[in-house]
């Protein structure tokens, strides 16, 4: 898919809330229930060893920038994580920008996840961004 636009930060303002942080204790670390997201953000798309942008380097500054304010932080791996698959006949690889964020078990969050994606979407050009969640138990 062709890139469409820059990235809005501004289309997650509304769903911006200090509760979407996991509940945290300096002498204890993390408490209770919380959630793990993994955000893949497609930076390229190679298809026929032809080499397009998805995000920018300025897309990926405004996620990560929007992960540090709104949840406390975030884990960034170093690589590019590859996926690879066939869009209808054309097999290709896309190259990520892997972040993972832990955040609060509240309905909330999983509205913030669905605009950020929908919003990703939409700049991008993509079908489909992929956002994983798992449940953790922090103890």
């Amino acid at each position: 898919m062709a890139r469409v636009r820059d990235f809005d930060p501004l289309a997650l303002l509304t769903k911006k809330s200090p509760k979407l942080r996991a509940s945290f204790n300096a002498r204890s670390s993390f408490q209770g229930k919380a959630w793990e997201f993994q955000l893949f953000l497609p930076r390229w798309l190679i298809i026929n060893g032809a080499r397009t942008s998805v995000c920018t380097v300025r897309d990926q500054n405004f996620v990560r920038q929007l992960l540090e304010t709104d949840f406390g932080g975030y884990t960034s791996e170093p690589s590019f994580p590859r996926g690879v698959g066939y869009r209808d006949e054309a097999l290709e690889v896309n190259l990520h920008r892997k972040f993972t964020v832990i955040a609060s078990r509240w309905r909330g969050t999983m509205k913030y996840f669905n605009a950020l994606r929908r919003e990703l979407e939409a700049c991008s050009g993509e079908e489909q961004i992929l956002i994983l969640r798992q449940e953790l138990y922090i103890i």
